[in-house]
């Protein structure tokens, strides 16, 4: 017996992904460049970015979405200045509201107030400097470091035994695919994995007298699903700044509030979350193009947010540049700012603990991540 996967049978999602994947594929071989981005292989996607930017502002793709490289028409989308939904589990390849990332901008406001006291500063500052602490010479900066101080952050915040917190870290971790499932077709064995880890998180972070809400903890889900994930990502790319460029190193052990400055600059030049879907929630027109009801349109925030008429040399690492970042909608509000007080907190611990850590070997991505260009080890070392 196959059994189902929220409320479809495994053989019939096991055909869904397999044809969405081919979709995708034979979209990219007949030269869609956005189809290219999608399928998550290149280990560089910003030339593919230029190959959709020099396309216009607003480019349907044969995949059916409509998609941006521009930062004024991004801006305009993401700012709300035209009706927009996040994407619901019909648009997406994994369960969405399941995962807690159902829900209008309203929402997650609310949520991200009852985040505030579920995770504290204090408690942000203990566990980085902790987790930096244990550090022992050579490390790998996204298993040692970066992945694990979101998971101990909420598990301490949540007050999970040690057992638990390791329940917590394993399906954080089959979770986190949730962000480039939403337009990535995943594998079958991996988003059956996820379906069950969200549904052992929700049994985790529910209140102690089994309500999952309201209250602190209504906000531990879509952090635990989608905000684990963005923060490994931001803290591993704040890492990196520092580690890459020495003059920044410097800069943050002479004024560690330099951090905050990093870490912005690493929200625009290599973003945690890179591609972020909306619908359309009615029609409108948006640079000559009418984009109909219910139709998707895709920001690819990492190239917005180097986009040439904005931001001079964009490829350069500038944490002096006096343009803000772009930052995605929806969820993102409230695990942004979870990822950002980490990453801060992280590279103002590493850098105060000593010396600078250097690379010690090719870092290795993830297939299938092009939301996200999840890291899945990156070795560094301090001799």
């Amino acid at each position: 017996m196959q059994g189902t996967w929220n409320g479809t049978d495994i053989g019939e999602l096991g055909r869904r992904l397999q044809r969405a994947h081919g979709e995708v594929w034979l979209h990219q071989m007949k030269g869609d460049p956005y189809a290219d981005v999608l399928r998550g292989h290149d280990e560089d996607p910003h030339p593919g970015y230029e190959r959709i930017r020099a396309l216009g502002p607003l480019r349907r793709s044969t995949t059916g979405a409509w998609v941006t490289a521009d930062h004024a028409l991004a801006a305009s989308v993401l700012g709300g200045t035209w009706p927009r939904d996040p994407v619901t589990d019909e648009d997406a390849h994994v369960p969405v509201r399941d995962a807690g990332l159902g829900g209008d901008s309203a929402c997650y406001e609310r949520l991200r107030a009852s985040a505030g006291s579920l995770v504290t500063p204090a408690a942000v500052t203990a566990v980085c400097e902790r987790a930096v602490a244990g550090l022992d010479g050579d490390f790998d900066l996204v298993t040692d470091l970066a992945e694990r101080v979101p998971v101990d952050l909420l598990a301490e915040a949540a007050g999970l035994s040690a057992a638990r917190r390791r329940e917590l870290a394993r399906d954080c971790a089959a979770a986190a695919i949730v962000l480039d499932g939403l337009l990535c077709p995943q594998r079958l064995d991996a988003t059956r994995r996820a379906a069950a880890a969200v549904a052992g998180l929700r049994a985790l972070l529910t209140e102690p007298d089994g309500n999952p809400g309201p209250g602190p903890r209504e906000a531990a889900l879509p952090l635990a699903t989608a905000g684990v994930r963005t923060a490994a990502a931001l803290v591993t790319g704040s890492v990196l700044a520092v580690v890459d460029h020495p003059e920044e190193w410097s800069r943050v052990a002479d004024d560690p509030g330099h951090a905050a400055a990093v870490v912005t600059e690493v929200l625009r030049y290599d973003p945690p979350v890179r591609l972020h879907p909306v619908i359309a929630g009615a029609d409108v027109e948006l640079a000559g193009q009418r984009v109909s009801r219910g139709e998707r349109l895709v920001v690819l925030l990492a190239a917005a947010n180097r986009d040439p008429d904005v931001f001079p040399d964009p490829s350069r690492f500038d944490t002096g540049r006096p343009t803000e970042p772009l930052l995605p909608t929806h969820v993102h509000r409230l695990t942004v700012p979870f990822a950002r007080a980490l990453a801060e907190s992280v590279v103002r611990a590493l850098v105060a603990a000593g010396p600078r850590p250097r690379r010690a070997a090719p870092h290795l991505r993830s297939r299938r991540s092009p939301v996200t260009g999840h890291l899945l080890s990156c070795p560094l070392a301090t001799g």
